[in-house]
């Protein structure tokens, strides 16, 4: 489960390493210049480029690895800790908050962009567990975020899913649908099929919006950072 330092050729990477025209920069034309809201202990937290609502945030880390689940045990402690500050700030600005992530491996199917990301969304987690259910996966309960690390070593991608209590995944072997959480929370929030398709409908409103929300959370995320965070 080795990272490297960047990869070639994914958006993500691309945009972290600032060189030559990302996509974002191409699309938005510096208006904003820039979609990042804070950089913490090692990872980045953006707003979606093509955000399903106010408030769709991105958190990744600065290395690369092709999931949450190749994060090494020093890593992890590093996302409880930015966790720890962020969901309640989240929570206080956008109502409530679900993670969302589509867990790359070597073999396909694997998500679209493979940089590890999580998807921060204000819908209801345990809702999108139930629709994915619908659809015929079967969700794994499991202890903490560390447990996505049995995806990872087995080299089989993955859907994740925390409202905040519980821990879900799902074996993403089977392929449903390209950009599959995307469209479940297009359903969520009742969005006409294939609206909830990045490439099809680019709502720069809402990234703008969110970019106003969330001025001022670089300084709280980071200040006062302690290694107490909460578990899971």
């Amino acid at each position: 489960m080795a990272s490297t330092s960047q990869c070639t050729g994914a958006e993500l990477c691309d945009e972290l390493r600032t060189e030559g025209v990302s996509t974002f920069a191409a699309t938005y034309q510096g208006r904003p210049a820039s979609r990042e809201i804070a950089s913490v202990a090692g990872f980045r937290l953006l707003a979606d480029m093509s955000p399903l609502t106010v408030g769709h945030l991105l958190l990744l880390p600065e290395d690369h690895h092709l999931s949450f689940g190749h994060l090494d045990a020093a890593q992890f402690d590093q996302v409880r800790v930015v966790m720890s500050r962020l969901r309640p700030l989240y929570i206080a600005t956008f109502g409530q908050m679900a993670i969302l992530e589509h867990g790359s491996s070597t073999r396909l199917p694997s998500a679209c962009i493979t940089h590890a990301h999580w998807h921060l969304l204000p819908i209801d987690g345990a809702r999108a567990v139930g629709l994915m259910v619908r659809d015929g996966l079967i969700p794994i309960q499991l202890s903490d975020i560390t447990a996505l690390r049995r995806f990872a070593a087995v080299d089989r991608p993955y859907y994740y899913c925390c409202d905040g209590n519980a821990h879900i995944a799902f074996d993403a072997e089977r392929r449903i649908r390209s950009q599959y959480l995307r469209s479940v929370v297009g359903v969520m929030l009742g969005l006409a099929d294939p609206e909830w398709d990045w490439s099809l409908v680019i709502r720069k409103d809402f990234l703008r919006a969110t970019m106003i929300a969330t001025q001022g959370w670089h300084e709280r995320l980071a200040g006062g950072v302690s290694a107490s965070a909460v578990r899971g």
